[in-house]
């Protein structure tokens, strides 16, 4: 099994870029999901998070409800915060993440799509990885464009993460995806054909 590391800036694209690789049946994690599956139905957490942040719980139907637009917006204003809430999601991801390759482990690829890859060490659970990557203009409008988003909160998230240099001196394999969904699959393809005749990462 060939573990693909799947990672990049907000707005980049990877969610266009882990679609690509379910369309070519290689099974993907994907973290985004995972985190959004905790914070509205594990209880334990929706109950940690209360008591730390409890102007960010509503009542729905007897049940608390996170809301995950408040939320969002103290922890990226605080590393602080974003720590506290990274200590409380990260070891069930991880958890989520090692089950998840146990089940695929009969695949030749896999993938792991997470935003922060680099920032949780994830990355050394992978052969490769792809960084996508896009112009600024462009990340930029993709981004405004999703509810809830504004330029201060965009600057913020930013801010939160690896800069695309810290990236690539990991030596990742850069996918842009500023010219459209067709050159991007042809990257994609490429990159996977470069990586059957290379085989695993040893370095």
């Amino acid at each position: 099994m060939i573990i693909i590391g799947i990672t990049g800036s907000i707005g980049m694209g990877k969610t266009t870029v882990s679609n690509m690789l379910r369309i070519l049946k290689i099974p993907v994690f994907d973290s985004d999901q995972i985190v959004n599956e905790i914070l509205e139905k594990n209880y334990d957490v929706i109950e940690k998070i209360s008591k730390i942040w409890p102007d960010t719980i509503s009542l729905c139907i007897k049940q608390k409800k996170i809301n995950k637009v408040l939320l969002g917006s103290k922890i990226f204003r605080s590393e602080t915060e974003r720590k506290k809430l990274e200590s409380i999601i990260h070891p069930i991801v991880k958890k989520e993440k090692n089950s998840f390759l146990e089940k695929s482990k009969d695949f030749y690829f896999v993938g792991l799509d997470v935003p922060l890859l680099y920032e949780t060490g994830m990355d050394k659970n992978c052969d490769y990885v792809f960084l996508v990557d896009t112009k600024k203009k462009i990340q930029k409008k993709r981004v405004l464009n999703r509810p809830h988003m504004t330029e201060k909160k965009f600057e913020q998230i930013n801010e939160s993460q690896w800069t695309f240099e810290e990236k690539v001196r990991e030596k990742p394999l850069i996918i842009s995806t500023s010219y459209g969904k067709t050159i991007t699959f042809f990257i994609v393809l490429f990159y996977l054909l470069k990586i059957k005749l290379l085989g695993k990462n040893n370095d």
